[in-house]
């Protein structure tokens, strides 16, 4: 069976070549000639029954200028082709390349068809780059159909032979090929000499009708919070409107310092209708508010349980929510689980 596979180049080290002008964007026919099990069809016939159509967002954008509106051309253009393609590839950059999948997963609702982000820690030119096999793999979990695969409608990250939730993932290396790694949740897919996908974990949707909700807020911020760590300066941000939320990374399972100032903070996002979305600094596990005494002060109808959320995920989602929905349905929202970010019963 055919499959047709749309791929956007958003910019980042995967299709990046030297030039005298400095670094520019690779075409896709210059791309496919380091990957010949696309270039020579004829001898390999591997992909053979998948048509693909390359788009380049232009201006490319690296990673670590991405922002909302980047996201939002991002989806646009994903949605213009929905109809007319079965899977989905965005090549990315490392740097933001978690924040983008997080922020992708929410904007999408209802979403039917695999969309995986790819990249690469080496360019696909350099001899020892990562980004044939992470290409090669984004183009079996897009193009299921004609490799009589599981589908796959999530927004997914897939490197270095791991296919992860796009909202579950990190980036945990600057330059091992495997960059990434889902703490708190299981493989989507282990992609080794035989694709093997986990099923029983994807999230199946019942409605059909792809809905997008782009609008992202930066009146934000992420807070880590450190021994010592004084909450005045955080207090001043509330008291004067410039905050509708906070991602709050607190110690442990949720513990703060005894100290009233947080009391004062808590009380203040209160009156100023400022939201905080607590989670935990730990890479593993998830926060239990009221679990230690340190973290009563957090249960409050100002604060929010993040779970089991990453760091990532969690600002997203925050700024996401914030961006589309009024103040009075924005807690409940964010208690939620949407699209598998957190591993909670609802």
């Amino acid at each position: 069976m055919r499959s047709k596979v749309y791929i956007l180049y958003t910019g980042g080290t995967f299709g990046m070549k030297s030039t005298e002008e400095g670094l520019i964007p690779s075409s896709w026919q210059e791309i496919i000639e380091y990957m010949p099990a696309i270039r020579n069809q004829t001898y390999f016939n591997y992909f053979s029954n998948i048509d693909f159509t390359f788009e380049t967002l232009e201006p490319i954008v690296d990673s670590s200028d991405i922002t909302p509106e980047t996201w939002k051309r991002i989806a646009n253009s994903i949605a213009d082709h929905y109809d007319t393609h079965d899977g989905f590839i965005v090549l990315h950059g490392t740097d933001t390349l978690a924040y983008s999948a997080s922020a992708l997963s929410y904007i999408f609702e209802n979403l039917q068809k695999p969309v995986v982000l790819t990249g690469a820690q080496l360019p696909i030119f350099h001899p020892r780059t990562d980004g044939i096999v992470n290409l090669s793999n984004a183009i079996y979990i897009a193009g299921y159909k004609s490799f009589n695969l599981a589908r796959i409608p999530e927004v997914s990250i897939c490197f270095n032979d791991d296919l992860l939730r796009g909202n579950r993932s990190v980036k945990t290396s600057t330059n091992d090929f495997e960059g990434f790694s889902s703490p708190n949740y299981d493989n989507l897919a282990h992609m080794e000499q035989n694709i093997a996908i986990n099923e029983n974990l994807l999230i199946l949707n019942r409605e059909t009708e792809l809905k997008l909700l782009t609008a992202f807020s930066d009146s934000v911020v992420n807070v880590t919070v450190f021994p010592g760590y004084n909450p005045k300066p955080l207090l001043d941000l509330v008291n004067s409107d410039k905050l509708s939320g906070i991602v709050l990374k607190t110690f442990g399972a949720g513990n703060l310092p005894s100290n009233s100032q947080w009391n004062e903070l808590i009380a203040t996002c209160e009156r100023h209708n400022t939201i905080i979305l607590a989670t935990t600094q730990c890479p593993n596990g998830k926060i239990e508010l009221g679990q230690y005494a340190a973290s009563n002060v957090l249960q409050s109808t100002a604060v929010v349980d993040g779970y089991d959320i990453t760091s990532e995920a969690a600002l997203t989602k925050l700024m996401w929510v914030i961006g589309n929905y009024p103040f009075q349905e924005r807690r409940a929202i964010l208690a939620k689980n949407l699209r598998g970010e957190i591993s909670t019963h609802n």
